[in-house]
C-alpha cells in the first residue's frame, strides 16, 4: 500500500497503481464503521467523469457494505452535490470519488463525516489496522438531490436582469448540472465542453490556469457574452472571465464576493496564504475580519466553521460561501452569485474587476520536486534562506514580505511540486522579491530546475 496517497485533506493517487481493490475495500470498511459509530446507517457516494470511477465505486462500496452500511448512490455529480446531500439529506456522511484537477489517470476520495471534512491522514491510521473484511451483499440505493439543489440555488441567486453567460465545464462533472442551473436562473446560457468525458479531450479542467481558458475566451468574444464561468473536473472550483475576455484572479473573485456579502453582514473572511495583501486590506475597509489560513479546502472549511466566517476562498478557485449557504466549496453556486453581482451592479464584469486595487503579481508558479521529500525541502529552505530585514510567515511554507512586496514558497499537498507566487506595489518590487527567492533557491538547492510551469 502506498501510504503517500493519504494526504493532508484527501486521498489521491494513480487510479490503477495506488487505488487498488484491496486498499479501497479497506478504506470503505473504515468509513462504514465510522458511520456506524456515529449512529447512522448510510453514507452518500458520488463520482466525477473519470474513466476509473466505476471500478473504484464498486470496490469502495464493497468495503462500506461489509461494515453493514447502506450506500446512497448520487451517481455522476460534481463534488458540491455530495456536500449538499450531507447538509440537507438523511445522513451527514459522504464520499466523493474524484481526482479533481489532477491528470486523467489519477483519482481519489474527498470524505465528509458528521458534516465535516476528514483528513486522509486520519483515515490511514485506521486502514493500517484492517486485516480483512467479510463480504456482504451489495446494499446500494440510487438517490438524487438535483431538483432540490437547483431550486435552492435559484432562490438565493436569481436577479431580474438577465445576462448572456458562457459556461465551460472542461468535460468534467459539473457540465450538465451547471447548464440546467443557469437556464433555470433565466440567463442566456451557452455551454461548451458540457458532456462529461474522463479523457478531458478539449483541455485540462483546471480554471485557475489561464492557458486552459482559450476556448471560453473565444466563445465570449464570438457571442458578445457578459461573462464566462469555467469549472474544474469535479465542480468545486470556479474561474471568472470578463466580457473583455480578461482572466480574473481568484483573490479578485473573493474581493467581489466579500464586498457584496460584507454589506449584508459583518464577520470574518478566510483566505489562503497565496492571496494578495490587498484582499486583507479590502476586507478590513468593508468592516470584515481578514483571516489568513493554510491552503487546502480542509483547512479553509474548518476555519470557516470555527469562526462562523461569512465566506472563504483560495487562489486555486475554491470559493466557500457561508452566509445563507452551507460553507462548502461550490463552483456552481459561487458562479451564480458572481453573475448576480454583475447583473445587479449595472456595470460590466470588466469594470467591476478594474475597481479593485492595482498590484503587480504573478499567477501561481510551479516547480517540479520529488513528492517524498518536498516538505523536508521546505524545512531546509527555511533554515538556510537569507532574507535580511524581512517579515517571515510560516503558516504554510514560507511567505516573505519586504518593502510592500511579498513572495511565497510552499509544497503542494496534492502534487509533486513547489507552489510559488509573487506580488508587489510596482512591477520592479515584484520582480525584485522574485529574484531574491530564486537566488535563495539556487543557493539552497543547486540542482533544482527553476523552469516554471
Amino acid at each position: 500500500m502506498n501510504e503517500n496517497i493519504f494526504r493532508a485533506y484527501d486521498i489521491r493517487g494513480n487510479a490503477e497503481q495506488d487505488l487498488t481493490p484491496d486498499v479501497l475495500v479497506k478504506i470503505g470498511f473504515v468509513l462504514g464503521n465510522k458511520v456506524k459509530d456515529s449512529g447512522s446507517d448510510a453514507i452518500y457516494v458520488g463520482h466525477d467523469s473519470r474513466l476509473s470511477c466505476q471500478r473504484i465505486f464498486t470496490d469502495l462500496c464493497a468495503g462500506i457494505n461489509s461494515a453493514g452500511i447502506k450506500v446512497l448512490n448520487l451517481g455522476l455529480v460534481p463534488t458540491p452535490m455530495v456536500y449538499y446531500a450531507t447538509n440537507v439529506g438523511s445522513t451527514s456522511h459522504g464520499v466523493m470519488i474524484t481526482g479533481s484537477h489532477n491528470p486523467k489517470d489519477d483519482n481519489g476520495l474527498k470524505i465528509v463525516l458528521d458534516g465535516g471534512p476528514v483528513s486522509g491522514l486520519d483515515i490511514l491510521k485506521y486502514v493500517k489496522k484492517v486485516e480483512s473484511c467479510a463480504t456482504n451483499e451489495a446494499n446500494i440505493e440510487n438517490i438524487s438531490f438535483e431538483d432540490q439543489y437547483i431550486h435552492e440555488v435559484v432562490s438565493k441567486s436569481s436577479t431580474s436582469k438577465k445576462l448572456k453567460i458562457v459556461l465551460d465545464s472542461g468535460n468534467g462533472a459539473a457540465g450538465i448540472l451547471a447548464h440546467k442551473t443557469f437556464v433555470a436562473l433565466g440567463h442566456e446560457t451557452i455551454s461548451i465542453n458540457q458532456e462529461p468525458d474522463g479523457n478531458f479531450p478539449n483541455h485540462h479542467p483546471d480554471p485557475s490556469k489561464e492557458k486552459n481558458l482559450e476556448q471560453i475566451k473565444s466563445k465570449i468574444s464570438e457571442t458578445n457574452a457578459d461573462l464566462g464561468l469555467a469549472f474544474d473536473g469535479d465542480g468545486d472550483r470556479v474561474g471568472l472571465i470578463t466580457n473583455n475576455g480578461d482572466f480574473v484572479l481568484s483573490d479578485h473573485i473573493i474581493m467581489m464576493l466579500a464586498e457584496y456579502y460584507l454589506k449584508q453582514t459583518k464577520g470574518p473572511v478566510v483566505f489562503d496564504v497565496k492571496c494578495s495583501d490587498e484582499l486583507g486590506k479590502m476586507i478590513e475597509q468593508n468592516g470584515g475580519e481578514p483571516i489568513m489560513e493554510k491552503t487546502g479546502h480542509f483547512n479553509i472549511k474548518n476555519t470557516i466553521k470555527n469562526t462562523n466566517a461569512v465566506l472563504g476562498g483560495e487562489m486555486s478557485g475554491h470559493i466557500f460561501i457561508n452566509h445563507e449557504w452551507y460553507g462548502f466549496d461550490d463552483a456552481i453556486f459561487s458562479g451564480a452569485m458572481l453573475s448576480k453581482i454583475v447583473a445587479e451592479s449595472g456595470k460590466s464584469a470588466s469594470d467591476i474587476r478594474d475597481h479593485f486595487p492595482k498590484t503587480y503579481s504573478t499567477p501561481e508558479l510551479n516547480l517540479n520536486v520529488k513528492d517524498e521529500i518536498k516538505f523536508q525541502m521546505i524545512e531546509t529552505f527555511l533554515r538556510e534562506m537569507d532574507f535580511a530585514d524581512a517579515k517571515i510567515n510560516t503558516i504554510d511554507g514560507v511567505r516573505v514580505t519586504i518593502d510592500g512586496a511579498w513572495g511565497l514558497l510552499r509544497a503542494s499537498n496534492t502534487s509533486p511540486k513547489f507552489v510559488l507566487r509573487f506580488e508587489g506595489d510596482t512591477k520592479d518590487s515584484m520582480l525584485s522579491i522574485q529574484e531574491r527567492f530564486e537566488q535563495n533557491l539556487r543557493k539552497v538547492f543547486p540542482d533544482l530546475d527553476l523552469n516554471y510551469h
